[in-house]
C-alpha cells in the first residue's frame, strides 16, 4: 500500500516488534528493534539517537544532562 506510513531509520512500514521514541516531536516516532540494535524493548523511557543528540539526553540514563 503506497499510502501506508513509514517509520524508523530504515523508512519502512510497521512490522514486527517496534519501540516508540519518548520525544513527542520525534519525526520518526516508531522504530524496529533490530534497526536500533535492541532484542527487547527496554523498561522505562527510550529515545532514538537523533532525539538523544537534539535534546541533550544522557544515553546511559535516558535523562537530560
Amino acid at each position: 500500500d503506497p499510502n501506508e506510513p513509514t517509520y524508523c531509520y530504515c523508512d519502512r512500514v510497521s512490522f514486527g516488534e517496534m519501540i516508540a521514541c519518548e520525544n513527542d516531536d520525534c519525526s520518526r516516532e516508531w522504530f524496529h528493534l533490530g534497526c536500533v540494535g535492541l532484542e527487547h524493548a527496554p523498561e522505562g523511557k527510550w529515545y532514538c539517537d537523533d532525539c538523544v543528540r537534539e535534546l541533550g539526553i544522557d544515553p546511559a540514563t535516558m535523562r537530560r544532562k
